[in-house]
């Protein structure tokens, strides 16, 4: 998987074609970014924690650049509605994606037909790194890891569960887990946290797979975290692979904008990203949402989502997920 320049070919309107091929492009490039407003397009839906990071993303972005920057949600299909309004938009840095990379890594291999090719997309800068989680109600009798475990072993197939969407992160990442000690869980997608979190705090489901952004003061156990690691929000919740399952990416958050979009614009945004990381005011957010920025610039995010890319490459194949 490369993520290269279309130029031309990507283009669906005059515009669009001006840009990419020509002279518009070069007075883009010349003028003053972002010169007006900028939409951030975020695939999932509003009030979960990519949401809340993409809205305080915002939010630092107008004030370091004196424009307006608003959040328009465009969620479903894991992700894809969203990606693929960004990649048909034209290449001028006024439309930009804020979203974690599942649509590029996981997607390919779960979806019959892509509505966009991955070269259609540019990666900007890597923002956070999205941590999930295995949680369930305080009242609910399954306390540890273990006795998740042990009791969809015992009645396999009967213990249900949402994710954030097909070929999500944390969907994947539970199916890792059923393939690792031959789990069978029920499976059930959601349009991200935000829809997914009333049904497990309702009792419609019996656990969830929610990011830890998603879920403070939510009244809700932890009993894993979906890491190699364990996360300081939750320093006493012990990692996936603390307990022999394999290891998962997280979800690599970042911003991308449509292939094409001329590379002086890219390399403003890239700037811009890391000085919104370094204000006081979204590391504030991030740490209220339980987050923690991480920064890559376009190079080293790009090699990430490649590598990420690959490894599901050989791990998808393999846990048998039907495609949509």
């Amino acid at each position: 998987m490369e993520f290269k320049s279309l130029a031309c070919a990507l283009s669906h309107t005059t515009a669009a074609a001006l840009l990419a091929c020509g002279s518009l492009a070069s007075a883009l490039a010349q003028e003053p970014y972002p010169a007006r407003h900028v939409e951030v397009i975020v695939p999932y839906a509003a009030g979960g924690g990519v949401d809340a990071m993409a809205r305080s993303f915002a939010r630092e972005a107008a004030q370091v650049t004196g424009q307006s920057w608003s959040v328009v949600n465009r969620d479903g299909g894991g992700g894809l509605v969203g990606f693929t309004a960004l990649a048909n938009a034209a290449p001028d840095g006024y439309k930009v994606m804020f979203s974690p990379a599942s649509a590029l890594t996981n997607a390919p291999f779960v979806t019959r037909t892509m509505p966009f090719r991955p070269e259609q997309i540019e990666p900007v800068c890597q923002v956070f790194e999205n941590v999930f989680a295995l949680a369930v109600r305080q009242d609910s009798p399954m306390r540890s890891l273990q006795d998740l475990v042990a009791r969809a072993k015992a009645e396999p197939g009967k213990l249900s569960y949402g994710h954030a969407g097909p070929a999500s992160v944390p969907h994947l990442a539970v199916a890792a887990m059923e393939k690792a000690q031959g789990l069978r869980f029920n499976a059930i997608p959601y349009r991200g946290d935000g829809a997914m979190l009333p049904q497990l705090l309702g009792g419609q489901i019996d656990f969830g797979a929610p990011a830890l952004s998603s879920i403070g003061g939510k009244n809700l156990r932890v009993l894993a975290v979906l890491s190699d690691k364990r996360h300081p929000s939750v320093p006493e919740v012990p990692a996936l692979t603390e307990a022999g399952f394999p290891a998962v990416t997280p979800g690599l958050n970042g911003v991308y904008v449509p292939a094409g979009t001329p590379r002086p614009i890219v390399e403003k945004l890239q700037g811009l990203c890391r000085q919104v990381l370094d204000s006081d005011g979204f590391r504030k957010a991030a740490q209220t949402l339980q987050q923690i920025p991480t920064w890559l610039p376009a190079d080293a995010f790009k090699q990430r989502i490649d590598r990420t890319y690959r490894m599901h490459a050989d791990l998808v194949p393999g846990l048998n997920l039907e495609k949509q």
